[in-house]
């Protein structure tokens, strides 16, 4: 499931858009005119040819995706999975042929180009850094995510839910992301079935300043929207960074502060954060290196699950929440040591402090709910490269967590103290069997244990009105304390891994895979008592890991220089997956919810992608994904999940997706980007439920817009309207997604 990082609403407000933004939303019209009508460059009959192949000076492996162009021209093309590339009509003279590829240092040459003739360019490039700009993330989100999202190797997942902290990942500050895609708990541990992702921070080889600006404001929603929120008020957002590093002789630093302040789209959706990262290296020696990767942000806003709204009011209820807030507070220290003991071998070992704090107010009651996560670890890894054919990974993590939380229930209505310790090794083994065949072998070990024995949960009922607990409310509401007992306090499994990869030609190439992986449940879903205000949770002192088998096979393809083919199918079997699932209504009607295990569940799918380059300025992007999910274990009872139009669908997993985007490089200035995703309408949801699926989130369409113009080496400027059709839409029931807004920016280098 596509994750989005835009936060999520349920009311989009009824109103008339000042007349001062007509002119924005003209401008950003015309210049999606002219961008269908500026011509294509042409190219002169006096050219030739240029031919080569990158590879990883690393392992003489072929670079995949690497762009190739001439420097000073839109003539260019990317590599195919060999790292074979060939450029077509290019000026008959001396050109400097450039390369660039995330995770690799750029790179040139100059070569003498003869009319009609081919010549000859071959690159050996060297993995450095270099900025990536935006990761789409598959499988992500809230409580129990199965993706592990990474700061320089140091986890920074929420440890108490295993929510993504996506404040602690400001782009500003990024040398590149790497996002591994599918299952991959047998390297990256418990929670990463969904895939992971990597963000490195940057570190400049030279001395440099950085900063930019950024403001853009949320459009008017449609006429048809209930509510009266945007009523004569025009909602805006900024963001601005500001930043310095150095290399001079052994240290090498990089200091950045960034704001951004949002109005919000919808009624106490107000955002602001303050976010400043640091990271030094310091080279010992030409063999070994100590580096530090820190940072600390705030961030303060609308309490994100409670509005008032038309269609859900809550009366009395809605004034408490409209002025409920959020504050969140997370902050890393970690820090590497690096020691080369020669070309073939090297450890790196780790030590990292994670801070995770969360206090949520309600002033018209003078309540809260607070929670402070705080997780210290260690870990290293051996990479040796044993020989020609085989290069080793292998490694141990441990990590002890201290949660604190009101959450968790206890009867004195103090925090709950819930330690949860993890430990983990693994091994794998690259294997080249043969210049066309590779095979990857590994296996992880993870152990995770809790030391609650007990736990306390409330019961709430009705009683007459005028209860001094709840003084705001229409009728009183008392509460019954149940305790129940953990049947797991620990849990642990072996998570092996077998992939193969086999080169039939240069320009096809099959892979298949197999292997299991493992979810320990995290501590919310365990102990948590609070559905977020929009309901009640009961804790489960039964639940268990949950495991799955994964399967994939996949073909890789290339068809001449200008298109590329990727399609693969897979099958996961899930057993005992943790879902949540409504068991109850209380006494004043909100839901009771609770995370179970459910039995079997099987997702399996096929995911295609599609790249062409029609002509060279231009790349076009395709992808589309079908995906079956059925619980196995169905069996009728609940009606909440019976009311669903498919009780036997997975809650929240879209039957088909797909993404579209367009590149086109318009001159050696000047880019344009379109892109749009769908995903379909849901089959079966949480809370809500009905059988005709009316008002299930889904069935959606967006497409964004945008340009970017190189003024001169140093500054750059952007201007972009996303959700350019102003799509009112949902990903989770009764949370409606931002419209259309408009951001324009500019940064600068020095």
């Amino acid at each position: 499931m596509f994750v989005s990082l835009q936060p999520n609403y349920d009311t989009i407000m009824k109103t008339k858009h000042p007349e001062a933004f007509r002119f924005v939303r003209f401008v950003v019209s015309a210049f999606s005119l002219v961008a269908l009508l500026v011509p294509l460059p042409s190219y002169g009959a006096d050219t030739g040819t240029v031919k080569g192949k990158i590879t990883d000076k690393a392992d003489g492996e072929g670079v995949f995706g690497a762009s190739v162009t001439i420097a000073g021209t839109n003539i260019g093309t990317s590599t195919d999975a060999n790292g074979n590339f060939t450029i077509y009509n290019v000026p008959a003279k001396q050109e400097k042929v450039s390369v660039s590829i995330v995770g690799y240092a750029p790179t040139s040459q100059v070569v003498s180009v003869t009319t009609g003739q081919t010549s000859t360019a071959n690159f050996a490039i060297g993995q450095t850094t270099v900025l990536a700009s935006e990761v789409v993330v598959y499988q992500g989100g809230g409580i129990g995510t199965r993706v592990n999202a990474f700061y320089d190797g140091f986890p920074i997942n929420a440890p108490q839910s295993s929510e993504i902290v996506w404040q602690t990942a400001s782009l500003n500050s990024v040398d590149k992301v790497e996002v591994l895609k599918g299952a991959a708990a047998t390297l990256y541990g418990s929670g990463a079935m969904g895939g992971v992702i990597n963000v490195f921070g940057h570190l400049p080889d030279k001395f440099e300043v950085k900063a930019g600006a950024s403001a853009g404001f949320y459009d008017a929603p449609p006429s048809s929207d209930l509510s009266v929120y945007r009523k004569g008020y025009t909602p805006w957002f900024t963001n601005s960074y500001v930043g310095f590093g150095n290399k001079d002789g052994q240290w090498n630093y990089n200091v950045l502060y960034t704001h951004s302040n949002d109005d919000g789209y919808r009624a106490n959706n107000q955002y602001g954060v303050n976010d400043i990262k640091f990271k030094a290296r310091y080279e010992i020696d030409a063999t070994q290196y100590l580096q530090l990767s820190s940072f600390y942000n705030q961030s303060f806003g609308g309490y994100q699950y409670q509005w008032p709204d038309a269609t859900h009011a809550y009366d009395t209820f809605s004034a408490k929440y409209s002025t409920a807030t959020t504050e969140r507070k997370n902050a890393l220290v970690g820090l590497n040591y690096v020691k080369l003991f020669s070309d073939f071998v090297s450890l790196d070992t780790k030590v990292y402090y994670t801070h995770n704090g969360t206090r949520n107010e309600f002033p018209s009651t003078l309540a809260f709910n607070e929670t402070y996560a705080d997780r210290v670890g260690a870990g290293t890894k051996l990479d040796w490269r044993l020989s020609d054919q085989h290069r080793l990974l292998a490694g141990v993590d441990a990590n002890l967590t201290t949660v604190n939380s009101s959450l968790l229930f206890s009867t004195d209505n103090s925090f709950q103290n819930q330690p949860e310790k993890n430990f983990s090794s693994f091994l794998q083994d690259e294997w080249k069997i043969s210049d066309k065949l590779t095979a990857l072998a590994s296996l992880r070990y993870d152990w995770s244990g809790i030391n609650a024995d007990t736990f306390n949960y409330p019961q709430y009922t009705l009683v007459l009105p005028g209860n001094p607990l709840f003084p705001t409310y229409p009728i009183g509401i008392d509460r019954v304390i149940y305790s129940g007992t953990v049947q797991n306090k620990s849990v642990d499994a072996l998570s092996p891994r077998i992939a193969l990869n086999y080169k039939a030609t240069d320009d096809m190439s099959f892979r298949a895979s197999w292997g299991r992986s493992f979810r320990a449940p995290t501590i919310y879903e365990r102990f948590i008592t609070d559905a977020g205000g929009y309901g009640y949770s009961r804790p489960n002192g039964s639940i268990d890991k949950e495991t799955m088998t994964a399967y994939e096979v996949g073909l890789f393809k290339q068809l001449g220089d200008r298109v590329s083919f990727d399609i693969s199918g897979f099958i996961n079997d899930y057993n005992n997956l943790i879902e949540s699932v409504q068991i109850a209504t209380d006494a004043i009607g909100f839901p009771i919810y609770q995370y179970q295990n459910i039995a079997k569940a099987r997702i399996w799918g096929i995911e295609t992608s599609l790249n062409i380059r029609p002509v060279d300025p231009v790349t076009v992007n395709l992808a589309y994904t079908y995906m079956n999910a059925k619980n196995e274990s169905y069996v009728a009872g609940n009606p909440i999940v019976d009311a669903n139009p498919d009780p036997t669908w997975l809650p929240y997993r879209p039957e088909h997706s797909g993404s579209a985007g367009v590149t086109w490089k318009a001159t050696k200035s000047l880019s344009f980007n379109a892109n749009g995703r769908y995903i379909g309408k849901y089959k079966n949801i949480s809370s809500n439920t009905n059988t005709t699926g009316l008002g299930y989130p889904g069935d959606f369409v967006l497409f964004n817009l945008g340009t970017k113009y190189q003024v001169n080496q140093n500054v750059s400027a952007s201007l972009t309207c996303y959700n350019i059709n102003n799509t009112q839409y949902e990903e989770v029931v009764n949370f409606r997604a931002a419209g259309r807004s408009y951001v324009a920016g500019v940064d600068f280098t020095f």
